[in-house]
Formats: structure tokens, sequence, C-alpha cells
């Protein structure tokens, strides 16, 4: 995560696909049409929280 702290949790996704493509670092993917975050690749840019409308896309500290 580049020094960063924290992580992105996915708590409550409605399946919208409103945060596909978002990722600039190609982070996200689905699972049974779920978002999931692959911590491997997520540099914590918030890309994918800002444009969830839901909110189901969380920065944890």
């Amino acid at each position: 995560m580049h020094g960063k702290e924290g992580h992105i949790a996915v708590i409550g996704c409605r399946k919208c696909s409103r945060c596909d493509n978002s990722c600039p670092y190609g982070a996200l993917y689905r699972v049974n049409g779920f978002t999931r975050v692959d911590y491997s690749k997520c540099t914590l840019c918030m890309a994918c929280i800002k444009v969830c409308p839901n909110k189901a896309l969380i920065h944890i500290d």
C-alpha cells in the first residue's frame, strides 16, 4: 500500500457496478456480482470510494 495505513472495506455492496473501472490500479474485482478489493494492488487512492453511491466502500484505519 505504498506506506499508507488502513484499507478499503466493502460493506453492503448492492451490485450497482458504479465502481467498475474506477480504480486506476485495477484493484477492484467482482465475486457473484459483489465488489471485492485486491489489497496487493490497492494504493488507497480513494477513487472507488468517491464513485460509490451506496457508501459501500469505506476507508478503515
